[in-house]
C-alpha cells in the first residue's frame, strides 16, 4: 500500500544526480529508494546524463570498455544508458533532466579553456566555485591506475581530462540545479565517483545534506542490500564502527548468523570479483614445506593492504587519520617485523601481498606500489618470506597452519577474528572494522608486546563470538534490505545457454532483465519507511535509528547453540575431505565451539 502524502508533514524536494543509468545494479536500486521517498510524498528530481559524457565514463569502465576505445564502442553504452534511463522513468514516473541539458555553449567554453591552461603541476590546486575539481577528478585514475603518485604518462593525462572535463560538466549541470530546484536532500549512488562527489560538496557548500548509497558487502546476498548514509563510504564505515559498541554485547539469532556465514561461504568458492584470493584448496596446504619453515617455528602470517582505494580516497579528502599511525607506509611496517624476524629464531614470517597490488580477473593493471615492494622484499634473512599473488595460494589455505596474523588494514583482520585467530594491529583508524576484535599496539613497545601476547593467547572462542556480531552488524543491522524488490543474486551460477540467450537479448537492446526486475518489485519496498525516516530526519544513518531494546536479538544460549551450527557449516566448507579434517588444528575448534 502506498502512502498517503498528507501523512508526511514535511514534504521535501530531493535530487538524485544519477548519471550512471548503464549501470543496472546501481541504477535499480536507486530507483527503489527514489520511489519509497516519492510514494511518501516528496518530490524527486532526478537528473540522468543524455550523453553529455560521451567521451569516457564511469558506466563504460564497469562494461569493461577502456578509455581508448573505439568511439562506436563507447556509443554502445551511451545507448544502453539512455534505454535504461526511459524504462526507470517510465515504471517509477521519476522526472527531471538531462545533464546534456543543464550545460550552456558558455559552460562548454569555460571548460575547454580550464583544460586548455591546465598543466600536471596544477592539479592539485585547481578550484573552481571554491570545489577543488583538480584533486576531485583524480580519483578513478589513481584507482584504475594504481598510482601512488602524479607521475603520468601521456596516456594517463590524457585520460585525466576526459575525467576532469566530465567533473566541471558535473559541476556547472549542478551549480544549476541547486540554484533552479533548490532541493532539500541530495541523493547520489556511490559519492567517490568525482562527477557525484562535485555535486554533492556543491549542496554541502548551501548547507543541504547528502546522502550515497552503495550495495553491502555481504557476498552470499550483496545487491539485495544497501548501504544509505550521509556522505561516502569512507566517512560511514567509520561511523558503523562507533555505533557497533551500543549492540556489540547483544547475542544473535540463527537468522543473523547464517547470513554472516553465507558470506564467508562465498569467499571460500571465490567466485565474485570483489574476491581477490585465489580459491581455497580442498586439502590442506602444508605452508611449513612450501616456504621452508622448521620444526616448532610459529608463522606469523603478515597481511598486506592494497593502496589504491587509499591513496585515490585521500587524494579527494574521503579519507582523512585522527592521529598518526604507528608506521607511515606498509615498506616501513615490515621492515620493522623483518628486524623483530631476524632476532627470533623461533618465529616464521610469512608476507602476504594484497592480490589487487597485481593484475587480476577485476583489474588489469599492476600498482607502482607492487614495483616499490619487489624491491623491497628482497635478501630477507631464512626465518622469512613471500606469498606473492601469483603463487595463487588462497589466504584460507594458510590458516590451518597460522599463529598469529599481523594486519595492516586489510579486510583479512576481521575474517580471521571471525575464525578465532589472534590478530595484531598497528591503528585503532586504518582498519574499517571494529580494533577490538584485535591485538592493538600503536607504540613500538606496545606493538611487539601484542604480538607476544597473540603467541601466547592463541585461539579465541570468545574472538569468534564478537567477530561474529560485527559481521551480522555491518552486513545486516546497518543495511537497508531491498530483497522482497530486488532478490538479485550475483553468486547463482547459470546455464552457459541462458548466458548466450540474454546476450543476444542485450546486442538487440531488448532490456527482458531490466523490465522484469520493474515488474516484480513490490507496490511499496518493505523498508520504505525506513527509508523514509532516514532522509527526513536528516540521521547519518539508519543506525541512529536503531534501539538496542527492540532491534533482533537472542539470548546468550541461542546464540551459542546457533553459533555452533554456523560454525560446522563454515568448518565443513574449510575441510571438505574427511581425511584433513582427522589432522587439522583448527578443524575440531571451530567443530567444538559449544565447550
Amino acid at each position: 500500500m502506498t502512502r498517503n502524502p498528507c501523512e508526511c508533514r514535511d514534504l521535501m524536494k530531493i535530487l538524485f544526480f544519477a548519471p550512471h543509468t548503464a549501470i543496472w545494479v546501481h541504477a535499480f536500486p536507486e530507483a527503489l529508494v527514489a520511489e519509497a521517498l516519492q510514494q511518501g510524498g516528496h518530490e524527486i528530481v532526478y537528473v540522468t546524463c543524455g550523453r553529455q559524457l560521451r567521451r569516457y565514463c564511469v558506466a563504460m569502465s564497469a562494461h569493461n570498455v577502456l578509455p581508448h576505445a573505439p568511439d562506436r564502442h563507447k556509443l554502445t553504452i551511451c545507448e544502453s544508458c539512455d534505454a535504461r534511463k526511459h524504462l526507470l522513468r517510465e515504471q517509477f514516473g521519476l522526472k527531471g533532466y538531462d545533464l546534456s541539458e543543464l550545460i550552456s555553449q558558455e559552460d562548454e567554453s569555460c571548460v575547454e579553456e580550464i583544460l586548455r591552461r591546465l598543466t600536471l603541476n596544477g592539479i592539485m590546486t585547481l578550484e573552481v566555485e571554491g570545489i577543488p575539481v583538480g584533486r576531485l577528478a583524480l580519483y578513478r585514475l589513481m584507482l584504475c591506475r594504481k598510482r601512488i603518485d602524479l607521475d603520468l604518462s601521456e596516456q594517463e593525462w590524457n585520460e585525466y581530462l576526459i575525467e576532469l572535463r566530465n567533473t566541471l560538466y558535473a559541476l556547472y549541470a549542478s551549480l544549476r540545479l541547486l540554484d533552479r530546484e533548490r532541493p532539500d536532500r541530495v541523493m547520489v549512488y556511490n559519492a567517490m565517483y568525482s562527477v557525484n562527489r562535485v555535486c554533492c560538496m556543491l549542496a554541502e557548500q548551501r548547507g543541504i545534506p547528502h546522502y550515497f548509497m552503495h550495495a553491502g558487502g555481504n557476498l552470499s546476498n550483496r545487491l539485495q542490500t544497501l548501504l544509505l548514509g550521509r556522505g561516502d563510504t569512507f566517512s560511514y564505515m567509520p561511523h558503523c564502527v562507533e555505533a557497533f559498541a551500543k549492540f556489540a554485547h547483544l547475542p544473535c539469532t540463527g537468522r543473523l548468523l547464517r547470513l554472516v556465514t553465507d558470506h564467508y561461504l562465498e569467499l571460500l568458492r571465490g567466485r565474485s570479483v570483489f574476491v581477490y584470493s585465489s580459491r581455497k584448496r580442498r586439502g590442506v596446504f602444508d605452508a611449513r614445506s612450501r616456504f621452508g619453515m622448521k620444526a616448532g617455528q610459529k608463522l606469523l602470517l603478515v597481511t598486506m593492504g592494497s593502496y589504491d582505494e587509499e591513496v585515490a580516497a585521500e587524494m579527494v579528502g574521503a579519507r582523512r587519520h585522527g592521529s598518526t599511525p604507528l608506521f607511515l607506509t606498509q615498506v616501513e611496517w615490515v621492515r620493522a617485523l623483518l628486524a623483530f624476524a631476524k632476532s627470533r629464531s623461533d618465529v616464521f614470517l610469512l608476507i602476504r601481498v594484497h592480490p589487487r597490488e597485481f593484475p587480476n580477473r577485476r583489474e588489469g593493471a599492476k600498482s607502482q606500489h607492487a614495483v616499490v615492494l619487489e624491491e623491497a622484499l628482497r635478501g630477507l634473512p631464512e626465518n622469512a618470506a613471500v606469498n606473492w599473488p601469483s603463487d595463487g595460494i588462497s589466504l584460507y589455505d594458510l590458516v590451518e597452519q597460522t599463529d598469529v596474523v599481523l594486519n595492516s588494514w586489510s579486510s583479512t583482520g576481521k575474517e580471521m577474528s571471525l575464525l578465532g585467530l589472534p590478530v595484531v594491529i598497528y591503528s585503532r583508524e586504518l582498519a574499517f572494522y571494529p580494533p577490538e576484535l584485535n591485538y592493538v599496539g600503536t607504540t613500538h613497545e606496545e606493538y611487539f608486546a601484542c604480538i607476544e601476547r597473540a603467541m601466547s593467547e592463541g585461539w579465541s572462542s570468545e574472538r569468534v563470538r564478537q567477530g561474529y556480531r560485527w559481521a551480522a552488524f555491518e552486513f545486516v543491522r546497518a543495511t537497508i534490505f531491498l530483497g522482497d524488490s530486488y532478490p538479485e543474486a550475483e553468486s547463482l551460477v547459470r546455464p552457459l545457454y541462458v548466458k548466450i540467450v540474454e546476450r543476444i537479448l542485450r546486442s538487440m537492446g531488448l532490456l527482458v532483465r531490466e523490465r522484469r526486475d520493474c515488474r516484480r518489485r513490490r507496490p511499496e519496498l518493505d523498508a520504505a519507511r525506513l527509508v523514509r525516516q532516514v532522509i527526513e530526519s536528516g540521521a547519518q544513518s539508519p543506525l541512529e535509528l536503531l534501539d538496542p531494546a527492540t532491534v533482533e536479538q537472542a539470548d546468550l544460549v541461542e546464540e551459542t547453540r546457533c553459533l555452533s551450527r554456523e560454525l560446522r557449516r563454515l568448518a565443513e566448507a574449510l575441510y571438505p575431505d574427511p581425511k584433513t579434517r582427522r589432522t587439522s588444528r583448527l578443524f575440531p575448534l571451530l567443530n567444538s565451539f559449544s565447550n
